[in-house]
């Protein structure tokens, strides 16, 4: 592994190592008492370059709430993305990188009254809003912002369906709602909607546009002229779904019902897009037994139970709040027999299970257990629990792309536009689809 000076929390390894190879140097190391989240920023900055090629009239705005890690959101910084920020906490960890307000939009349309005054004092003055008495609060406490409306547009095949929580009915609540923001004379200047997390139905977002276009012809009716389209996240980003489907179905709405001639501003607000390919878990048993089973036709069978160093409190609180999907990645020893097992985490509760039933070849004490994946929500929402550490992340980079992310922060005080920024990239990547190979494909896993 060939190391640079570079920040203590950051490896930078040679361009011609693949994260598969970290992954096989970390379970030599192994067994180690902490999960450990392998962080490939060349894969953040290889899906940045992939979004502005296939959507290059969409600005994106990373949501914070998705992956907090200081490191990525300093790679994203340097790109020159936009943030999505839904707390007070989130406007704090991003202004304090030095981002500029105007790269922000608080994207919570339940805000507090302190969290309003510190966007206020802080002049993000761009947030959304979806209800009269929300409107009327910051009528009160921030007069001057400059608002967004979110409407409902849901996907029926979703991992999360936030429309139960959040967004005004397009037909029924909207129209009122921008009378009773003209009357207030308070700023309208767009239109946002998020069709729910991880969704897997591309065409749904046109409709949703094509319900968005509706309502900038009726502001414009009642005197705003809007400039903003807001079209949230839901976008997936596991390596083995491409949003080809996605950006086609959007690039299509907007062309069509905000051609570019009318100057209207287009964000999105991907969060899983962005990471979660780029986190891979390295997990190990640490404790297993041997259970018998009586089955239905009064025959018996053995199962294994296995016990590894993470669980629901750690990395997999998706895997069972919101049904994400865990695939073990494990190393096929030979003449290892299968056996029914179940996967447990570490933790005394009963519900801290990962996977109930599925077959494995047998597993030893201090074997490794390998998940792809898993930076999209694996590692804010886990806890301490029992005590169990929280995920260790580690995070690594190539070598040729932290000299390119070193020149674009060093030109970035002469560039004029975070757009300026983007446009450094292109052709310099030094992953693309075409050459990444999943770990699950390399030579010493199942």
């Amino acid at each position: 592994m060939s190391v640079l000076k570079c920040p203590a929390d950051l490896t930078l390894i040679s361009d011609e190592m693949s994260i598969g190879d970290v992954v096989r140097d970390i379970i030599r190391q192994g067994p180690h008492e902490e999960p450990l989240h392998v962080l490939d920023l060349d894969d953040v900055v290889q899906k940045h370059y992939g979004w502005r090629d296939q959507m290059p009239r969409v600005s994106p705005f990373y949501a914070v709430k998705c992956n907090d890690d200081p490191r990525i959101l300093q790679t994203l910084i340097t790109l020159g993305l936009g943030f999505d920020c839904a707390s007070k906490g989130e406007l704090e960890c991003i202004l304090d990188f030095g981002v500029e307000p105007e790269r922000i939009i608080f994207a919570q349309p339940a805000k507090s009254i302190p969290s309003l005054l510190y966007a206020r004092s802080k002049k993000v003055s761009v947030m959304t809003f979806d209800s009269g008495i929300e409107l009327e609060k910051i009528h009160q406490y921030y007069p001057e912002a400059q608002l967004v409306l979110r409407m409902r547009h849901d996907a029926l095949k979703v991992r999360c369906l936030l429309g139960k929580k959040f967004g005004c009915d397009p037909v029924k609540e909207a129209p009122a709602l921008l009378r009773k923001a003209a009357k207030l004379r308070m700023n309208v200047v767009g239109i946002s909607f998020h069709v729910g997390s991880d969704c897997e139905e591309h065409e749904v977002y046109y409709d949703a546009v094509k319900s968005a276009r509706g309502l900038f012809d009726y502001a414009k009716s009642i005197g705003y002229e809007l400039s903003l389209l807001d079209i949230g996240g839901g976008f997936p980003g596991d390596h083995n779904k491409p949003i080809d489907r996605y950006a086609q179905a959007v690039n299509r709405a907007i062309d069509h019902f905000f051609p570019a001639e009318e100057n209207v501003r287009v964000i999105a607000e991907p969060g899983r897009y962005y990471v979660a390919s780029a986190v891979t878990l390295v997990s190990f048993v640490d404790s297993k037994r041997f259970v018998t089973e009586r089955l239905e036709d009064g025959t018996e069978r053995t199962r294994v139970f296995y016990y590894l160093n993470d669980g629901i409190y750690g990395t997999f609180y998706c895997t069972a709040h919101e049904g994400q999907e865990a695939i073990p990645i494990v190393q096929r020893k030979t003449g290892a027999k299968e056996y029914s097992s179940s996967v447990w985490g570490p933790t005394c509760d009963v519900i801290d299970l990962i996977l109930p039933d599925i077959v494995l070849p047998e597993l030893d004490i201090g074997d490794s257990v390998v998940f792809e994946n898993v930076g999209a929500y694996g590692l804010v929402t886990s806890c301490r629990f029992n005590g169990f550490p929280l995920p260790k992340v580690i995070a690594y980079l190539r070598e040729g792309t932290w000299k390119i992310l070193e020149d674009l922060t060093a030109a970035s005080v002469a560039l004029a536009s975070a757009h300026s920024l983007e446009d450094g990239m292109d052709g310099k990547v030094l992953v693309t689809h075409k050459n990444y190979t999943p770990l699950a494909e390399t030579t010493y896993l199942v």
